[in-house]
């Protein structure tokens, strides 16, 4: 399987485990209405994806937000990732959302994290979500929270819900769904 087909086949993997909680889950943690934004054959949808990392968007009566999304399957960690540096040498998240803070150009206001069992069934096991900025100030202000982690093709930067919990973060768990009593975004 080449690079290309592998990135659409997780690319849709990613939309269709988002898809089956965008109804139920999704709104207990976010209000509005979620638009996919991960269309194919859509310069703009890909400008705004590969670009400024908006892979969904919440429209509510104010207007729209961007939001950043990381879906993981098999393990979970409960923490949010984001690629450092790729071994191709391209821009990563981490790069082109740090220069768009600092330069005024745009950004997903949230980001989110979900973990789900696995790539057919798609069962939830946690998703937690924040707002862009507050992350990357923790980081810039607590690095020592964050961890580097390597994978085959790419370094990423991670941090456990946990040391976010002074922040406004929504965390929400399958197996403690029923003590789930926070106002969404």
């Amino acid at each position: 399987m080449s690079n290309e087909t592998g990135h659409k086949q997780d690319l849709q993997y990613s939309i269709d485990a988002i898809e089956k909680i965008r109804l139920s889950v999704l709104p207990k943690l976010i209000s509005g209405n979620i638009l996919n934004n991960q269309i194919p054959d859509n310069e703009i949808n890909k400008f705004l994806d590969r670009d400024s990392g908006f892979d969904y968007f919440r429209e509510n009566e104010h207007g729209l937000q961007g939001i950043a999304s990381r879906v993981q399957f098999d393990d979970c960690f409960n923490s949010f990732t984001i690629r450092l540096e790729r071994d191709s040498g391209n821009k990563t998240e981490f790069e082109k959302r740090n220069y768009s803070i600092e330069h005024g150009y745009m950004y997903p206001e949230f980001t989110m994290q979900s973990y789900f069992d696995n790539r057919t069934d798609f069962n939830l096991i946690s998703i937690a979500i924040i707002k862009t900025i507050d992350l990357f100030n923790h980081y810039k202000l607590f690095k020592e929270d964050f961890i580097t982690k390597a994978s085959k093709n790419a370094t990423f930067l991670s941090v456990h819900w946990n040391y976010l919990k002074n922040l406004r973060i929504k965390v929400y768990k399958e197996a403690e769904k029923e003590n789930y009593s926070e106002e969404p975004f």
